[in-house]
């Protein structure tokens, strides 16, 4: 009897050791699995921010924003467009936004209504509206614009104002600018930004801006306008024109600002001094300004740490008419450029869009 139970409890020991060492085992093989599972659930949600940083940034391709009037502005922002489609590389679209006057209009659409290439894109503005409200600004304040380009150069500091709201992110640049290399690498600066803060980023004037920079209406201004990054989100979240008139305010009050000698540069510059928690500062290579390449160009290279600029921004822009300069002959190059040299995506012919109306519920019209 003894030896029964003796047996039978040696049974159960047995089968409740197995039972324990089973579901120790079990525990065992689950844990790597859980660890594994949030080791992949963890690269999930870096690889989505990712996906989502670059998404933010992209949208459905690369916008940029020109502003000209007249034939000779109109001449050079083709030439600008032109050095900028034939140094497109990698696969994103373009689209220009372009605000012109009556012939500028006819010259643009009748200019591009050739090219076969269905990655570049035109929405072409009336200038009119943008001009009435750079003006409406200046006489607000009771200063003038010395600028000579006239009144269209600081218009536009205003463009966020007219720009549809389907627009989040936006380079605007200057006429008398010409690219050297693909706009995607100054396109890919939006990741300085901080989200949901930074409205605005601009290069430097010199590459080492004193860090107490003060602002004091002399020459030569903080930071340079040729190529100016925007985040219009943002300018609408914190009210950038708004912001823009405190800036001028303060300057006319406390340093007797007057004239804006350089146009939206002052402006701009402005408003990145006062309101540096939505400003970044850019590399260097973004503007290439000739100015600095020209008078101090080791200094420049020293404080760009080696950068090759990536665009060359002529300032005056009448030296890209000169055929006997270097920026000249840079002028020519793409002036004179072939269509059939530029880039193209073997579809359809691109979408030339004339906007009837600035407002964001303006009407899509194709040009014919």
């Amino acid at each position: 009897m003894r030896h029964s139970k003796r047996i039978l409890w040696l049974k159960m020991i047995t089968f409740c050791t197995i039972a324990i060492a089973c579901f120790t085992l079990l525990i065992l093989n689950q844990i790597p699995s859980v660890e594994n599972q949030n080791i992949q659930l963890a690269s999930y949600n870096v690889s989505r921010e990712s996906q989502t940083s670059t998404i933010h940034h992209m949208q459905d391709g690369i916008h940029l924003a020109i502003v000209c009037t007249t034939q000779h502005f109109n001449q050079l922002a083709i030439a600008s467009i032109k050095s900028i489609m034939f140094h497109h590389r990698k696969s994103y679209n373009l689209t220009f936004h372009i605000f012109t006057d009556t012939d500028g209009e006819k010259l643009i659409s009748t200019f591009y209504s050739s090219i076969t290439n269905a990655c570049t894109k035109f929405r072409i503005y009336s200038i009119y509206k943008l001009l009435k409200m750079g003006k409406q600004f200046l006489r607000k304040h009771h200063i003038t614009n010395e600028h000579y380009s006239g009144i269209y150069a600081f218009s536009k500091a205003l463009i966020h104002d007219v720009l549809d709201h389907d627009i989040q992110h936006i380079i605007l640049i200057d006429t008398d600018v010409i690219f050297v290399d693909d706009v995607y690498s100054i396109w890919k600066q939006f990741e300085l930004f901080t989200r949901n803060k930074t409205a605005l980023g601009l290069v430097p004037w010199y590459p080492a801006l004193p860090t107490n920079y003060t602002y004091n209406t002399s020459a030569p201004d903080p930071f340079l306008t040729g190529v100016v990054l925007l985040d219009l989100n943002i300018c609408r979240l914190i009210g950038f024109t708004q912001l823009l008139d405190k800036a001028i305010d303060i300057a006319y009050q406390q340093f007797g600002l007057r004239s804006l000698w350089s146009a939206d540069q002052t402006a701009l510059s402005l408003f990145a001094t006062y309101f540096p928690e939505h400003f970044v500062t850019l590399p260097c290579f973004v503007n290439g300004h000739t100015f600095h390449y020209l008078t101090d160009g080791l200094r420049w290279k020293s404080g760009c740490n080696g950068e090759y600029p990536h665009n060359l921004h002529v300032v005056p822009s009448n030296e890209l008419l000169n055929a006997t300069t270097y920026f000249g002959h840079w002028y020519a190059v793409f002036n004179e450029m072939p269509i059939e040299w530029l880039s193209y995506c073997n579809q359809k012919k691109p979408q030339i869009v004339r906007r009837t109306k600035l407002s964001h519920k303006s009407r899509h019209v194709k040009s014919e």
